[in-house]
């Protein structure tokens, strides 16, 4: 059995630039983000030949069927399907998460790297945190066709504060931004992350604001700008961290240029309530339209501001930089079933 976990993320600026085809226009693309410590969990093990079925995927539902094509979880389905394939059978994955999926934080790409890195491992292969991103790339883009960028996997799988740069071959540099233990604290005291209430579908909003690139080419590069401008305000200790909320807010007047279903009225009154309360900037994470609301509040701000966003959930949340790792791997835990395959006489 082995059980791996992998932190979400919330992205500071860059969003959208991280797009093949964006970058394919022959622009540039990076993000500045972060990962947090909050997890999406996989459990993986060989299931024993004792059931009358060949996988159990538990996610929001239960499933247990005979055959790869009857997965429904897509992931699931299409990770077994290219790496197991269908005479490698008996399979038990079990998904938890800290957080609601579908609500901006990268939690669909942190379970793809769960599961590829559980994968992997359950086969006692050892995997690079660069290739565990690659192939999760690769899956939801390639197996998956989805309209999703490259800084989500990356995040995940690598963890930590990081500016991130990807290049036009599919290939990226990360690098690490290095703040000081009272500056890093400065910063998680100043992140309120609040939840939305409702979660929707990334996809169908990244369609939209692709397909609208060509018409967005001035607030792209306005949004790519300000990666370079946020590592800046961070890793300069001159500046006041007051800035970095004030490009926040200025990195979400471009955002929402993109496209009308970025946001919605409701949406834009709490944040405005925000702000009249103290806050300094925020954005709504991920593609938009719903999930987790991130703002950045002074210290002597939170209660206001929390008094202000009252009926929407205040999530607490640090930032982490462990990456994808293995919580418990212990291969003795099936070793006293049948082979996969084999059948009880």
């Amino acid at each position: 059995m082995i059980i791996v976990r992998s932190p979400l993320r919330v992205s500071f600026f860059g969003g959208g630039t991280d797009h093949p085809a964006w970058i394919d226009r022959g622009e540039k693309g990076a993000v500045l983000s972060t990962s947090i410590d909050k997890y999406i969990y996989i459990q993986l093990r060989r299931l024993p030949a004792v059931f009358d079925f060949n996988y159990r995927v538990a996610w929001g539902m239960l499933e247990e069927v005979d055959s790869i094509n009857e997965i429904e979880h897509p992931v699931v389905r299409e990770v077994l399907k290219y790496y197991a394939g269908e005479n490698e059978t008996g399979y038990e994955i079990i998904h938890n998460s800290d957080l609601p999926s579908k609500s901006g934080l990268g939690s669909s790409s942190a379970f793809t790297v769960s599961l590829l890195h559980a994968f992997h491992g359950n086969q006692e292969l050892l995997c690079s945190k660069r290739r565990l991103a690659k192939e999760a790339i690769f899956v939801e883009q390639k197996l998956l066709g989805e309209t999703v960028g490259y800084q989500d996997q990356i995040a995940s799988a690598h963890g930590g504060l990081n500016r991130i740069d990807f290049n036009a071959d599919g290939d990226y540099d990360i690098t690490p931004i290095h703040l000081t233990g009272a500056r890093k604290t400065e910063l998680e005291d100043s992140m309120m992350l609040f939840f939305t209430g409702f979660t929707r579908y990334a996809d169908a909003i990244e369609k939209r604001k692709v397909a609208q690139f060509g018409d967005r080419t001035k607030e792209l590069r306005a949004i790519y700008d300000m990666v370079g401008e946020g590592e800046r305000i961070l890793t300069t200790p001159e500046c006041n961290l007051a800035e970095f909320g004030e490009l926040l807010h200025e990195t979400w007047v471009n955002k929402r240029k993109l496209d009308a279903s970025v946001t919605n009225p409701m949406i834009d009154e709490r944040y405005e309530a925000a702000r009249r309360a103290g806050a300094l900037g925020g954005k709504l994470l991920g593609a938009g339209g719903g999930g987790f609301l991130l703002m950045f509040v002074p210290p002597d701000k939170r209660a206001a501001v929390t008094e202000a966003m009252a009926g929407m959930v205040h999530v607490p949340l640090r930032m982490e930089r462990t990456g994808t790792s293995v919580v418990l791997y212990d291969p003795d835990l099936t070793s006293n079933y049948l082979a996969a395959g084999a059948k009880v006489s």
